[in-house]
């Protein structure tokens, strides 16, 4: 038997990053995100060529982000 897991089953809503990644990039266009699956493996974060922050989990590349925008 085949059972659907819905990304809700999976994720509590208060866990989804992907809307929180969302308006990063449309608040900070000049910042490239750049997935695992295209960074080997890690989140990672580039700004004019320039490595700003690479961590395992998105919500931990978010929130580390957030922290270097701050001290700006």
């Amino acid at each position: 038997m085949t059972r659907y897991w819905a990304a809700m089953d999976i994720v509590p809503p208060s866990d989804d990053q992907v809307p929180r990644l969302a308006a990063f990039r449309d608040a900070h266009p000049d910042i490239e995100i750049d997935s695992p699956a295209d960074s080997g493996g890690m989140w990672c974060a580039r700004e004019g060529g320039k490595i700003l922050a690479v961590k395992f989990g998105l919500r931990a590349l978010l929130d580390r982000l957030d922290e270097l925008l701050a001290s700006r």
